[in-house]
């Protein structure tokens, strides 16, 4: 029996944007990518890809209210994810990730009040 092809990549393309961003760490480029769907939504998956020497490996999937890129005191590269956005709730969190030379680590919870 033949497998029909169910997830043709133009389909995946249609329906969603590729981002991309650049950093450096140790005078090294850094490119990094986010998948996300072209739908707006206040909340939505995303998917983070990194790359050092051209090949990207996925550093995480992310369900969330937005994705921020930036770099820490010392320069190294950040990305900062906001939680959810939740109307019945008014706390929300941002996670901190930083670039250790290989890969984006999870460094710390920051709470945030509205």
């Amino acid at each position: 029996m033949a497998v029909k092809d169910s997830c043709p990549m133009q389909e995946f393309k249609d329906i969603l944007q590729f981002n991309s961003y650049e950093a450096s760490f140790h005078g090294k480029g850094i490119a990094m990518c986010v998948v996300e769907p072209k739908l707006s939504a206040r909340n939505s998956y995303a998917g983070v890809f990194a790359a050092k020497d051209g090949n990207f490996e996925l550093q995480f999937i992310f369900y969330g209210a937005g994705i921020k890129f930036g770099a820490n005191r010392t320069g190294a590269p950040m990305i900062l994810e906001c939680s959810s956005f939740d109307p019945d709730s008014p706390d929300y969190s941002i996670n901190r990730y930083l670039w250790n030379g290989k890969g984006f680590v999870f460094s710390r919870n920051v709470p945030q009040r509205n």
